[in-house]
């Protein structure tokens, strides 16, 4: 991986599509602890986002903020960050801060080499309202945006693919 010109190594483990995310322990701003469920309680689709640090993609992470505020349903979108950091007041997303390393470790955003090292990379998973990854994006090089037209298609996919009544609904 690659930004402003230095190379990185992420962990080896990355969690795929297709398999049931993982629950993680958290920190959230007001220093509580909290586990995030592979599955909300209120079955929403859910948005795992991590990024190395807040001022070098400020303008990508209110752009996200506002996209996800103005969906028209429930969408809880967590904001990881390796440790505890100050942090504007944002509309939608809630952040969170890996103090365990659970979350970089599991689902292989922990950078281990360079300037960055144990900073989370950017990455978006989203998750169904079952616990399932259905996309992962985790560009090569950060200075690219998330595409969130992708991202977009993709949520409309996870929210037309699960009526929470099962097969024999």
């Amino acid at each position: 991986m690659i930004y402003k010109n230095e190379e990185f190594k992420i962990t080896d483990e990355i969690i795929d599509i297709g398999y049931m995310a993982e629950d993680v322990d958290v920190e959230d701003v007001k220093d509580q602890e909290l586990t995030i469920k592979k599955a909300s309680p209120e079955r929403t689709i859910q948005i795992f986002l991590s990024y190395p640090d807040f001022e070098d993609f400020k303008e990508e992470i209110i752009f996200f903020d506002d996209f996800i505020n103005d969906s028209k349903v429930e969408i809880n979108t967590y904001l990881f960050f390796n440790k505890k950091i100050e942090l504007p007041k944002l509309k939608k997303l809630i952040p969170v801060f890996d103090v365990n390393n659970e979350f970089g470790e599991m689902y292989g955003t922990k950078i281990v080499s360079g300037s960055m090292e144990n900073k989370l990379t950017k990455a978006l998973f989203i998750i169904g309202k079952d616990g399932a990854i259905y996309h992962i994006d985790i560009p090569q090089d950060l200075e690219k945006p998330l595409d969130i037209e992708r991202v977009r298609v993709e949520l409309n996919k996870v929210y037309q693919s699960y009526t929470g009544v099962g097969c024999h609904g």
